[in-house]
């Protein structure tokens, strides 16, 4: 199978619809690397590690809002571990983008969530997916903290100051079908660590890339 390398200039979109599997483990170069469908992800620089898990916090804040109803996971389990990029994370990011859409303005109905930092974005389809994500970039996030080389703090401690951060600036107002029928952008993004604001019709951060 033929494998592309992404890097921090490429752009990347990664599809996720339901349930899949994760694996974060350090690798044959002693380089942490995060295994999830259709990519593995090399971790160089530490800050990225905690920009990304950032992101992902910011994330799970926002699942109820999101994702008032659970789908049931069974009918969006992703197929099984296929890889056909490599992602190299190999900067010092300033922070994670994140888009929402909430259910009423989803093509499906059920709303979604991303994560964006630099060239990558992870799109996520449902809780479910996003659980996954939580669960998997929390675990290569503490593969590098608990290395103590690093001079990370905890999961838990970045977990806490991003509910703090949440709950000090709030989320803006999900737009609801009619303003998006009167015209209106159809998701909001939040910059982490700032109040949601909506975005221009032609984002940066759209991907030129899928996965």
């Amino acid at each position: 199978m033929d494998t592309g390398t992404v890097d921090a200039v490429s752009r990347l979109t990664i599809h996720l619809a339901g349930e899949h599997e994760t694996d974060a483990h350090i690798g044959l170069t002693l380089i942490p690397l995060l295994k999830i469908p259709t990519a593995i992800i090399e971790f160089r620089h530490p800050t990225g590690a905690r920009v990304w898990w950032e992101g992902w916090c910011e994330a799970a804040a926002m699942l109820d809002r999101i994702f008032p109803e659970q789908v049931d996971a069974g009918e969006l389990r992703e197929p099984e571990l296929t890889i056909n990029s490599f992602v190299i994370l190999d900067d010092a990011p300033r922070r994670a983008k994140i888009r929402a859409r909430s259910a009423a303005v989803s093509p499906d109905g059920i709303g979604a969530l991303s994560v964006t930092v630099g060239g990558l974005t992870i799109a996520c389809a449902s809780r479910a997916a996003v659980e996954c994500q939580v669960r998997g970039w929390r675990e290569a996030y503490e593969v590098l903290a608990l290395d103590g080389g690093f001079g990370l703090p905890s999961a838990d401690e970045v977990a806490e100051r991003v509910r703090a951060d949440h709950a000090r600036h709030g989320a803006a107002e999900l737009m609801t079908a009619a303003e998006e029928q009167q015209g209106s952008p159809d998701a909001v993004t939040r910059p982490r660590g700032r109040p949601m604001a909506a975005p221009s019709p032609r984002s940066p951060a759209t991907a030129e890339g899928t996965a």
